[in-house]
């Protein structure tokens, strides 16, 4: 098995950053479907910007978000093996790992993509109160819980349908 510590990461700052992970990377990440990842490469605009706007209110440019960062994960011959999405979240004083995902040939069971990961977070020129606070959704957390992360005090909820009413059970 290759060596993780072997690949290294490089930012990707530009809307196109999206198109250049190959689609097989976002595949193997299970809880994204074929259709999430279509809107992911189509509104990579979106996701790497925010816009600018005149005094009535039209879109004159587009500006790199501050609050996202996207790597990837690359060998010696540059080619992609991984990636990194993130979101620094100020007022939570957070990151939290949109997703992540690299080659099945890098991959072990003891964590080492997710300390690399982890490691390389809190390389970037962060307050340490955030370098500290990573956080991500997961369907897989007894997973996550065996290298070493932890169920966070808070739990996502969501409403099912646009027809959900609460059932006040408490």
């Amino acid at each position: 098995m290759p060596d993780i510590n072997n690949l290294q990461f490089v930012r990707l700052i530009t809307f196109e950053a999206f198109k250049v992970i190959p689609r097989s990377l976002f595949e193997s990440i299970k809880e994204i479907d074929s259709a999430t990842i279509d809107r992911i490469y189509e509104h990579s605009v979106e996701i790497m910007t925010v816009p600018v706007v005149d005094e009535k209110g039209i879109v004159v440019a587009r500006m790199p978000a501050q609050s996202v960062w996207v790597a990837a994960l690359h060998d010696i011959t540059h080619k992609i093996k991984g990636f990194l999405w993130l979101e620094f979240d100020v007022i939570e004083r957070r990151v939290f790992i949109q997703a992540c995902a690299v080659d099945k040939q890098y991959q072990s069971n003891n964590g080492e993509v997710l300390n690399k990961m982890r490691d390389y977070i809190r390389s970037l020129p962060l307050p340490d109160d955030m370098k500290n606070n990573i956080q991500m959704t997961t369907t897989k957390p007894k997973a996550l819980e065996k290298v070493g992360c932890r169920r966070s005090k808070k739990v996502l909820m969501e409403f099912t349908n646009a027809d959900s009413e609460p059932d006040n059970k408490g």
